[in-house]
């Protein structure tokens, strides 16, 4: 017997013109990571060895210098009055003291990675050495808390350190507290920069160039943008109702609304603008659009690409996906289906 595609469609309000780009020409400057502090926004230049800030409230902001190192900058976090550097070649961290009248850096570790800070204590990951540190900033104290993970991303949300490991293509949770780890999800496609507020969690996956988000506390998949293919979208922050990416191969900075906009939304009537059938169907669903399509692409629930085809007489064959629930691109355009 023939599996069985239901279908649910799902039509939401994203699409690429909802993405803004902030700041661009910079492909050839290794940007990754941005962080900020009141109107400003941090960024970095892994190739020009800086550090640069621009005032996002400003239409069309100016990038001004921050700080020139002898190192190559990679890894930005501020919390409170103290801009956060991690830098390679080689590793190590500092701090700068923003309310200085003059920028300088003063040691902090002498490793590097991404950081968040839970009360006292700065955690930094290390990917080359497999392992997290904890290092005290009162006494500059190092210590490993977790070894044997990649970590290659993080974010902090109710003193939980969040992390990304490329290693095993997975997103954990660590309890600084109790010391307990949980794994969160599975099957991330290269997950890159992560960031979450009291509703949602995105999370940035630079080799799909496209950015996921999920339910905040239970980690339910909601929904995703494609962005242009070699976008590589990486570091991320919230501000305020916004969500600020950086696009590594791109050179920008870019940025969407969030919350508003992202919502799941509602079923499809008969004045949506695409039609799928037979539902349900067996091996070939059909495509009716006043839209042409050219291409589809299929996601699993985790975000994690399937299939990256080109439409053929806007048909779509399915009769190799397994069962279970998975997203169906078509362009611009984002809907959720089951197969049974």
């Amino acid at each position: 017997m023939k599996t069985k595609l239901l279908l649910l469609l799902l039509l939401t309000n994203f699409v690429y013109s909802q993405v803004t780009d902030v700041l661009t020409n910079y492909s050839s400057a290794g940007i990754s990571n941005l962080t900020y502090k009141d109107n400003f926004i941090y960024f970095n230049s892994y190739v020009e060895k800086k550090i640069y800030r621009f005032d996002y409230t400003q239409t069309n902001p100016t990038v001004e210098l921050v700080y020139q190192f002898s190192e190559n900058p990679n890894f930005v976090f501020v919390k409170n009055d103290i801009l956060y550097v991690g830098v390679e070649n080689p590793y190590r961290t500092y701090k700068i003291e923003l309310d200085s009248d003059n920028f300088y850096t003063t040691p902090v570790a002498n490793v590097a990675g991404p950081m968040v800070q839970i009360n006292d204590d700065l955690y930094i990951g290390q990917y080359a050495a497999s392992k997290i540190v904890k290092v005290n900033l009162t006494t500059l104290q190092q210590s490993d808390v977790l070894v044997g993970y990649k970590p290659n991303f993080f974010t902090v949300y109710n003193n939980k350190l969040f992390f990304t490991s490329n290693y095993t293509n997975a997103l954990y949770k660590y309890d600084a507290s109790t010391g307990n780890l949980d794994t969160v999800l599975n099957n991330l496609n290269y997950a890159s920069g992560i960031v979450m507020n009291d509703t949602s969690f995105y999370i940035c996956e630079s080799s799909a160039s496209s950015i996921s988000w999920y339910t905040n506390p239970d980690f339910q998949f909601e929904s995703m943008v494609q962005l242009p293919a070699n976008s590589w979208p990486n570091g991320s922050i919230i501000i305020d109702n916004e969500l600020f990416f950086v696009q590594t191969i791109a050179g920008k900075i870019s940025k969407m609304t969030i919350n508003t906009t992202l919502s799941t939304t509602h079923f499809a009537n008969q004045g949506s603008k695409i039609m799928i059938y037979p539902n349900p169907s067996s091996d070939t669903i059909n495509v009716e659009s006043l839209y042409a399509l050219d291409t589809y692409q299929i996601y699993d629930m985790q975000g994690k690409l399937i299939e990256n085809k080109e439409m053929n007489n806007n048909s779509i064959n399915i009769s190799n996906l397994s069962k279970g629930k998975y997203i169906l691109a078509l362009d611009k355009m984002r809907h959720s289906f089951i197969k049974n």
